[in-house]
């Protein structure tokens, strides 16, 4: 059965943004994943719920890596073996905010969210491989935060690295101290590094405890919005030898973990070879940026071919001047994981001139503040990448 359905952008973003926010695992997520998942049916999708186990926010992962590493530096003077304890924990936040699975995301509490994902069936010809088109995007939205205030955000990545660099020090001076080396400085040295170590889990959560959620429009209703509307273009396209998916994670602002188990689940079904993922992410202001390298102190590249291909769509006519090449090292995407396990992936994204996401976790992330600009570019550059991907025989993209 051929199903053709109008579902507007604006209505998307309208009905998304509506609900007063879409924090993970919670009555509001809920309802999003109960809409997105309307959606889907109505555009003729098989639509399947993948549930899986997270905190519903990332301020419970702080307070476990900053409680579990105080605890470990309390205990030092009492215990040597209480070093093992502080290095865990520094192990597990390197993971955590290097963008890696930790197990830290495994800690109490868990609540159970759920991945909404849509598919259409390839109509086979049996002249082609079959290849598949993932297109995905968080529906979850983020707690309010200082920390992406718009005069932190440009340090957030350095304020970072700050923090995981104290960490290494703690540890090591609390080794040190262990077996009596440096006293008395570094008995005073830990206590200062355990105050500045409690004063960034009080700064980092705050806004939550204070403002609660984001209304997420821009971050991240455009970006659900961009992903139905490609793949609806896509559909209606029918072409031959093609699967379409469609992939709308919950849990990103914990820590990709939608995505996490997402991936793990599926990969070993992907060629990567025949398979182009694209993930769009906050696309209500600024110019659309395909996404060039992210990372903490570790680099992630995105050097593949659906990042070539969008590369060279943005020199030609059809893009010049809607689309720029950037990076983002606040934080990090849902493509993370595609990275990870070489998958081909395009991530965009829209950044303002200062490289920045303006109104991300912020109060003002709301509906009347988009400029739907760089969602309807991102729209036409993803079909235009996909394109480009099923005529590999052309030499360049026009």
């Amino acid at each position: 059965m051929c199903y053709i359905v109008n579902i507007s952008v604006q209505t998307i973003l309208d009905e998304l943004a509506s609900l007063p926010h879409r924090g993970a695992a919670t009555t509001h997520g809920a309802k999003a994943a109960g809409l997105l998942k309307n959606y889907l049916g109505a555009l003729g999708a098989r639509v399947q719920m993948e549930s899986f186990e997270t905190p519903r926010t990332y301020a419970t992962i702080v307070y476990w890596l900053i409680g579990g590493l105080l605890t470990g530096l309390a205990l030092v003077p009492v215990s040597g073996v209480a070093v093992g304890l502080v290095w865990y924990f520094i192990w597990m936040a390197m993971l955590y905010f290097n963008w890696r699975y930790s197990f830290i995301i495994r800690f109490p509490v868990q609540h159970t969210d759920q991945n909404v994902i849509g598919r259409w069936p390839a109509r086979r010809t049996g002249e082609q491989p079959l290849r598949k088109i993932i297109l995905m995007a968080h529906y979850d939205t983020a707690p309010i935060s200082l920390l992406y205030s718009p005069k932190r955000q440009a340090s957030f990545r350095g304020s970072l690295l700050v923090s995981l660099f104290l960490m290494l020090l703690a540890g090591v001076a609390a080794t040190y101290e262990v077996f009596r080396v440096g006293l008395p400085y570094l008995t005073y040295l830990r206590y200062g590094l355990m105050v500045y170590f409690l004063l960034q889990a009080v700064v980092g959560t705050a806004g939550y405890w204070f403002k609660g959620y984001s209304n997420g429009a821009s971050d991240n209703a455009t970006g659900v919005a961009a992903a139905l509307t490609t793949a609806s273009r896509l559909h209606e396209a029918s072409l031959p030898d093609v699967e379409i998916e469609v992939v709308l994670t919950s849990a990103e602002e914990v820590g990709m973990v939608g995505a996490y188990y997402y991936v793990k689940a599926h990969r070993k079904e992907w060629k990567p070879a025949q398979t182009l993922a694209i993930n769009f992410d906050t696309l209500g202001a600024g110019k659309l940026t395909i996404v060039e390298k992210t990372g903490t102190a570790e680099q992630i590249r995105y050097d593949n071919e659906p990042t070539r291909l969008a590369r060279q769509l943005a020199t030609t006519e059809a893009f010049q001047n809607r689309v720029q090449v950037g990076s983002w090292h606040t934080a990090d995407f849902d493509s993370v994981w595609f990275v990870r396990n070489k998958i081909p992936v395009l991530a965009l994204c829209a950044l303002d001139a200062n490289g920045q996401m303006p109104r991300i976790h912020q109060r003002t992330d709301t509906l009347n503040q988009l400029d739907i600009t760089p969602l309807d570019t991102a729209i036409d550059l993803a079909e235009a990448v996909v394109y480009a991907w099923l005529t590999p025989n052309k030499e360049s993209v026009s």
